[in-house]
């Protein structure tokens, strides 16, 4: 890993054009580069493999391996090639292709080991089986399967089994048997270097804006890095690698966000960094991609989005808890000077459901628990902040919570000497035609102590009805599986017109106010009488952030305490609100119908249902009231009980692993009563025969709180937090 400083986009040039690219080649020494194993040698590799940090790493890598040259290859079979094409599942295939990656990326790391020569004898075996496969492409992204579609195609897969390939012939190529090597080249010239460099076939993900263009343009240039030994065809691998790379990066804005998710973030700019890293490498310093303030953004964004405790924002196909690869954000670390605030976890081969040798591999040479030493001394402040990526219209607000190790014994204590907990608050706006999009504008997730309690679905089981017609019907993806309501029984609309319009933000630095206000009318095409619908978003976090003192003390002067019952001490506490306002306006010439149809009561309650989406179920506290218990604080939601009734349902799906997972959304139905009118000039109700001065106004607002557990004495709400008129239902 080359250690260098972060440099300021206006002191480095642009990208490099054909003809400078040309000239660093002709520039190198010659040499043999395979020999060099492109930064990356055996004998180094090695030796880092036993550190001690890479003990787990190294433990699960013994017991796969093992096992794995221990028996056969599990078989490809032709039913499993055409399951996907016949019943639309493609999880049956995968997971047999992907154990057939991983226990190759397990025995080539420990045939390193030159006391284990049974391992290179089975490394050669599992090498020639790969080589033997029909395509090294998912049939998922094939169409129908037929051999045209196969010859000459090259899908994510295929380019990492040529980059997987050609790495682990760099390292090994003094044990490999000659035939074996001679293989490889004949098996990546056919089916990778032929038609892409050779006869320069035109592929989509080479213009693709997303992960693709990264992740295959990344892996099929690695490749020819390691084996090409033609000039020609080095230098155009080189160019057209650099220009799916500036298409990559395209789909990002200045901000860094990405659309897709954590998850594809770590895929898509993983390999581009690999690439990169390789690039830089191979010509000696000459030619760096990793540079400049976009990058710098882009190399930032998991740790803006990282909430606490390793969970993350997870908008679009991704999870809570992704897996950031350990080698590759300590490389970005050193590279552009930041903090991680994440502990370290060095991945195991098998955590990842795709075996992928590339994470592997940088995970072992890059890894820098150094890196990870850097926060998690200092003060909880340092975690606070908020950021708002404008491309996307995501916004995080982060604040560490200070508590009392033991409220009623302990609250003289400093500040230093109390506990803390990170709580946090997201919304997002955008549109619904990003890459892997959920409609779900106006999402919000709330989160403390490492959990997201008001969550976000992530990512479902990916199928062939996850990205066909009528995809948006899905938990996962369906505005019903996110925290927005139904309107007029419609859910948000797919496209792009389908946008929300960001009219006011404002954001503290330390994270501890962030106020929003979105028009989401354009998400409801469908709703064909809704005149306007805005969402306010105001979050408040800190020591007494609603005058917890205040709230006590009222409760005493109520009658709380007595001489011979004295009320409990006032205790101040940190705690965090979140003040939802949802507006919804009708069009004039349906208003009277709209009014009138509040005696028809199924009508009014498909008028607005208010959706809330969570792991844990909630209780009703009381009327009004529902609480969702976490491990480390209590969530606790006011709503007016006279508008709106609580109904709350189980949901029973998989996620994009097929793990069983159950959601419970709780949904605010709204009533509709002779209260439902519409207002005059001078805010008074007007009957429904004289409504034609304004539209139809429906509010719902809601009051969010999270109060973090307390220990041996957590103060109760029951007596504190509801008596205080801040927070009651008001229109």
């Amino acid at each position: 890993m080359r250690v260098r400083h972060a440099v300021d986009e206006s002191e480095v040039p642009d990208w490099p054009d054909e003809e400078q690219i040309q000239q660093v080649f002709l520039n190198i020494n010659n040499r043999n580069h395979v020999q060099e194993g492109a930064g990356f040698k055996a004998d180094e590799l090695r030796e880092k493999l036993f550190r001690p940090e890479l003990a787990e790493m190294l433990t699960d890598l013994r017991r796969y391996g093992e096992q794995a040259s221990r028996e056969p290859l599990p078989l490809l079979t032709f039913q499993l090639f055409r399951q996907f094409g016949r019943a639309g599942d493609r999880k049956a295939y995968e997971q047999v292709y992907f154990e057939r990656r991983g226990r190759l990326a397990a025995v080539a790391m420990l045939a390193l080991d030159a006391g284990t020569p049974h391992m290179v004898h089975a490394l050669e075996e599992m090498l020639w089986a790969v080589c033997d496969e029909y395509t090294w492409c998912l049939p998922a992204h094939l169409g129908t399967g037929e051999a045209e579609q196969v010859a000459g195609n090259i899908d994510l897969f295929a380019a990492e089994t040529v980059h997987m390939l050609a790495e682990i012939v760099a390292l090994h190529r003094h044990h490999l048997d000659a035939l074996v090597v001679e293989r490889i080249r004949k098996e990546a010239e056919r089916r990778i270097f032929t038609p892409l460099y050779r006869e320069k076939r035109a592929y989509h993900w080479q213009i693709a804006d997303h992960n693709w263009s990264a992740v295959c343009g990344g892996c099929c240039g690695m490749a020819a890095l390691l084996l090409l030994e033609d000039q020609a065809m080095l230098l155009e691998s080189t160019r057209q690698t650099i220009d799916c790379m500036k298409a990559f990066l395209s789909g990002y804005g200045e901000d860094g966000g990405c659309a897709e998710g954590i998850g594809y973030w770590v895929y898509g700019f993983g390999y581009f960094v690999y690439y990169a890293e390789m690039l830089l490498d191979y010509t000696e310093g000459a030619l760096d991609l990793l540079q400049g303030s976009k990058i710098a953004a882009i190399a930032a964004f998991p740790l803006r989005i990282h909430l606490s405790g390793g969970t993350f924002i997870n908008y679009s196909d991704s999870s809570e808890h992704e897996e950031i690869p350990s080698g590759l954000l300590s490389l970005l670390a050193v590279r552009f000077g930041m903090e991680v605030d994440l502990p370290l976890r060095i991945p195991r081969l098998t955590d990842d459901p795709c075996r992928r040798w590339a994470h592997l591999l940088r995970n072992v040479m890059w890894s820098d628990p150094v890196v990870y030493k850097r926060i998690h001394g200092e003060a909880a402040e340092r975690a606070n902040g908020g950021f708002i990526f404008q491309q996307l219209e995501w916004m995080v607000a982060k604040h560490a919570l200070h508590m009392p190790l033991n409220v009623q014994g302990e609250t003289s204590k400093p500040c230093s000497d109390r506990e803390w907990v990170q709580v946090a608050c997201s919304f997002k706006g955008g549109h619904n035609d990003e890459p892997h999009n959920h409609n779900d504008l106006g999402q919000v997730i709330i989160h403390c102590g490492g959990e997201n309690i008001l969550c976000d679905p992530g990512a479902g089981l990916y199928t062939q009805a996850y990205f066909a017609p009528g995809r948006e019907q899905l938990f996962h993806i369906s505005s019903a599986g996110h925290n927005v309501p139904l309107i007029g029984g419609c859910e948000q609309h797919s496209g792009r017109k389908a946008g929300a319009e960001l009219l006011e933000f404002r954001l503290e630095p330390d994270g501890s106010e962030m106020q929003v206000l979105f028009d989401l009318t354009r998400a409801y095409p469908e709703a064909t009488t809704l005149h306007r619908y805005t969402r306010e978003l105001s979050w408040k976090a800190g020591e007494d952030c609603v005058g917890m003192n205040g709230i006590m003390r009222s409760t005493e002067r109520a009658g709380g305490g007595s001489m011979d019952n004295p009320p409990d001490p006032v205790v101040h506490v940190d705690m965090a609100t979140l003040r939802i306002i949802d507006t919804f306006r009708w069009k004039k010439d349906t208003e009277v119908s709209v009014a009138m149809s509040s005696l028809n009561e199924s009508y009014v309650e498909s008028q607005i249902v208010e959706r809330w989406i969570s792991r844990v179920r909630p209780v009703m506290e009381k009327e009004g009231r529902l609480r969702w218990q976490a491990s480390q604080a209590n969530l606790y939601m006011n709503y007016d009980a006279v508008h709106w009734q609580v109904q709350t349902e189980a949901v029973h799906t998989v996620d994009h692993d097929q793990v069983p997972v159950t959601f419970y959304r709780t949904s605010l139905i709204w009533k509709g009563n002779e209260l439902t009118a519409t207002k005059g000039e001078d805010g008074r109700a007007e009957d429904a025969e004289t409504a034609n001065i304004a539209p139809l106004e429906i509010v719902c607002q809601v009051d969010f709180m999270v109060i973090p557990h307390q220990g041996e004495a957590e103060v109760s709400p029951r007596e504190s937090l509801y008596s205080h008129s801040d927070i009651s239902m008001e229109k």
